[in-house]
């Protein structure tokens, strides 16, 4: 079944939209809602391989993927607020729009997305809550050392100048960054240590965007996986959030990167998604 694309949010300025898949196999009435990775700098909503998602869709789990627009151009208070008008839209028009009997639904995300899902599964302003939550190598603060410091993997890669990217920068809100284009400005952000004056240049603002353990230990359930040998987020936040939240499920991988599960042939990356399915279903 080819997939639906919904808009749900407008202006002069900026489109948002989330493609949504629909399970035809006996539906738990249940949504994932997944955000993609990329430091909030590039990437876009399609960038979750088509394997893991009929993973979702062959047992019974609803998908959307939804956009939310990228730094520096947006910078996150906004971009945080834009992901919250996706959350709305769900669990206002799940019926109407979406034909769905449930807004039930469970958030996953990806590195950063993984860091936005864990702040919506904060935000007891939401009109729906998320029953769970999917992290895959994502960190639940803004304020940690390894975005704070140039980082050495990162100064590994040849100097990219600052004029460069000040010229990549857009005049206008961007939603979808190509590796291409775009990864040159977060290698940058890593080397220079400047991806939180990138992405959040109002100092003020940052401990609102950085959950303390005492929020930690009120999300809902989560699914945790990440790499020892993950060189973009420390192994040691993966084993914090799994220390600290409630209720977790830990998915420890060895001697890959950050993104584990770019390849979906690879073992590892399958066995980590069936465990997520069978960590929703129990």
């Amino acid at each position: 079944m080819s997939p639906e694309i919904h808009t749900f949010f407008e202006s002069e300025a900026l489109t948002l939209e989330s493609t949504f898949y629909r399970s035809t196999t006996a539906s738990k009435n249940q949504t994932i809602i997944y955000l993609h990775g990329g430091g909030l700098i590039w990437g876009n909503r399609n960038d979750l391989p088509i394997d893991y998602i009929h993973q979702f869709l062959d047992n019974g789990y609803h998908f959307l993927a939804i956009d939310y627009p990228l730094a520096p151009e947006t910078s996150l208070p906004e971009i945080y607020t834009y992901a919250v008008k996706a959350i709305e839209w769900f669990c206002e028009r799940f019926d109407d729009v979406l034909h769905l009997a449930s807004n039930d639904y469970s958030l996953f995300g990806r590195s950063a997305g993984a860091y936005l899902a864990l702040l919506l599964g904060n935000d007891h302003s939401l009109p729906c809550p998320p029953k769970r939550i999917i992290s895959f190598y994502g960190y639940h603060s803004v304020q940690e050392p390894f975005y704070l410091s140039p980082s050495k993997q990162y100064q590994k890669y040849p100097a990219i100048p600052e004029s460069l990217i000040n010229q990549m920068i857009q005049k206008k809100p961007l939603v979808s960054g190509p590796l291409e284009t775009r990864y040159a400005i977060y290698i940058y952000c890593r080397q220079t240590g400047k991806w939180l004056d990138m992405v959040m240049p109002r100092k003020s603002n940052r401990q609102s965007f950085s959950l303390s353990d005492d929020e930690l230990k009120q999300l809902p359930p989560t699914f945790i996986a990440q790499s020892k040998t993950d060189q973009d987020v420390p192994y040691e936040i993966g084993v914090h959030l799994a220390n600290t939240i409630a209720h977790t499920q830990f998915f420890s991988v060895e001697d890959l990167d950050h993104d584990f599960d770019k390849d979906p042939q690879n073992p590892v990356a399958v066995q980590a998604y069936e465990a997520v399915i069978e960590w929703l279903q129990s």
